[in-house]
């Protein structure tokens, strides 16, 4: 079997699956932080855990952007301290705080990386003029004013 980046990426994708769901069990299981004996806090453990995913996460899914993919993962740490509070264990903002710095631990190195681009490429444009050059709000604009063309009553005639 050879190695290409199609085979890696769906070994990458597995393994994020898996740790995804071993972070459900982590988060949402039976048993209490204490019993782990780690040497750390909890919300440590909880940015730990966030940064993993989110890397996991920005890797597995290469079409998505990771701005879109931090996002996402902010919003399964919202989502699992509510899970927590469900199933009777306590829900609690520094643990919400951990999630979301390893999150931005994670993504930061790609925020830099794009700012330096933007620096080198374009480095006297405002975000506005970079904004309405890209690309990708072009289409969407596009798209956006496509649809509003389609839904717009038809003018009676003279």
């Amino acid at each position: 079997m050879r190695l290409t980046p199609h085979l890696l990426m769906r070994a990458f994708r597995a393994a994020s699956l898996l740790a995804a769901a071993a972070g459900v069990a982590a988060l949402a299981g039976p048993f209490k932080y204490s019993d782990l004996n780690l040497p750390f806090p909890d919300t440590v453990a909880h940015a730990l855990l966030f940064y993993g995913l989110t890397v996991a996460a920005i890797g597995g899914l290469p079409r998505s952007r990771a701005n879109e993919v931090a996002l996402l993962m902010l919003g399964a740490g919202v989502a699992s301290e509510v899970a927590q509070q469900m199933v009777g264990r306590q829900m609690s903002l520094h643990d919400l705080a951990g999630d979301a710095a390893g999150v931005a631990l994670a993504y930061a190195p790609i925020a830099v990386t794009r700012l330096r681009e933007l620096a080198r490429t374009h480095p006297h444009m405002t975000f506005a003029e970079l904004r309405r050059i890209d690309p990708r709000h072009a289409a969407r604009g596009r798209r956006r004013a496509a649809s509003a063309a389609e839904n717009a009553p038809a003018s009676p005639g003279p």
